[in-house]
Parts: structure tokens; sequence; C-alpha cells
């Protein structure tokens, strides 16, 4: 079994690939490496990284920061940053409130 064969993609859906696991196995290098396999094969891939210790941008070799940013044809990576995600959905709450 190829590591292709563990993907199916129906066309016109969205497809997600979660990686998880304890700290220290790998989880950034295979996201990486997956979201470049799939940029490759000519679909528009996003990775995201929700590690307050951010390490995406040294596997990518390329800045990345809290909006998407493009890293190669068909690839876009996102470091979220909490405090940013945390301010912007508090901002959100209080703009809902005065509507109310």
């Amino acid at each position: 079994m190829g590591f292709k064969d563990l993907f199916t993609f129906k066309e016109g859906q969205t497809t997600f690939i979660f990686v998880g696991g304890k700290g220290g196995v790998g989880k950034t290098s295979i996201s990486a490496a997956t979201a470049i396999w799939m940029a490759n094969q000519g679909k528009k891939t996003l990775v995201v990284s929700t590690d307050p210790a951010h390490s995406l941008s040294d596997s990518l070799e390329a800045p990345i920061g809290h909006s998407p940013t493009l890293i190669m044809p068909n690839l876009y990576a996102v470091e979220i940053d909490p405090e940013i995600a945390m301010e912007q959905q508090q901002a959100e709450l209080e703009s809902k409130k005065k509507l109310s």
C-alpha cells in the first residue's frame, strides 16, 4: 500500500486530513510533507498549525503568519496565533452583543 492509497478524493468536495499525536512524534513533519505532496498532485491545499510553539515555517522553509501564506503553487500555510484568535473572537462577540 502506498501513501496515495490512504486518501480518497471526491470531485468538488473538500477533504480534511488531521494529524495528531504526542509531542515529538513528527506531526509537523508529516503534515508539511503531506501538504507538499497534495499540492504537487494539483490539490488546493491549506496546512494549518495550531501549536503555540510553531515550527511549520521551519519545516516549509518559509515565513508563515496568522493569515494564509502562499508557499508554492496550490499550497498555503497558516500558523494560528492563539492570542490573535482570542482577540478576534472577543471582538466578534462584542459586535454581536451590540446588535442584540
